[in-house]
C-alpha cells in the first residue's frame, strides 16, 4: 500500500440483544459491531458488496481475527468503532479496528 487511507469511524449504541445476562456486551458482538463498520467503510468509498458479487464474482471473507478485549461495554452505552485500512494486497485487506468511548479514542473496550 503507497498511501494511508483516511480512518473512518460508525457509531453503534449497545441493546439488550448485545448484552449478555449481566447487561455486558457478549464478546463476539464486538466482531460483528466491526464487520458493520467495514461495511459502513467500503459503502462510504462507493463499493457495494452485493454488486461485487454479482458483477465480479468477488466476495470479502474474513480470513483471521485477533481481539483484544480490553474493558466491557454495556447496554445503552454509545460506542465508536475506527476502521483504518493497514495493508492492501492484490488479494487482501488488512484493518486495524478498535470500538471506543464517543469524545475518548483513548477510552477503548476492544481491539
Amino acid at each position: 500500500m503507497t498511501a494511508a487511507a483516511p480512518r473512518f469511524v460508525w457509531p453503534v449504541r449497545v441493546y439488550y440483544e448485545d448484552t449478555d445476562a449481566g447487561g455486558v456486551v457478549y464478546h463476539v458482538n464486538y466482531l460483528k459491531f466491526m464487520e458493520r463498520a467495514r461495511t459502513e467503510r467500503l459503502r462510504a468509498i462507493g463499493v457495494e458488496q452485493t454488486d461485487l458479487r454479482q458483477s465480479e464474482g468477488l466476495v470479502f471473507a474474513v480470513r483471521s481475527i485477533e481481539a483484544d478485549y480490553l474493558k466491557p461495554a454495556r447496554f445503552n452505552d454509545s460506542l465508536l468503532v475506527s476502521v483504518e485500512l493497514e495493508d492492501l494486497k492484490r488479494v487482501s485487506l488488512t484493518f486495524r479496528q478498535a470500538v471506543f468511548r464517543p469524545g475518548f479514542p483513548e477510552d477503548v473496550y476492544c481491539t
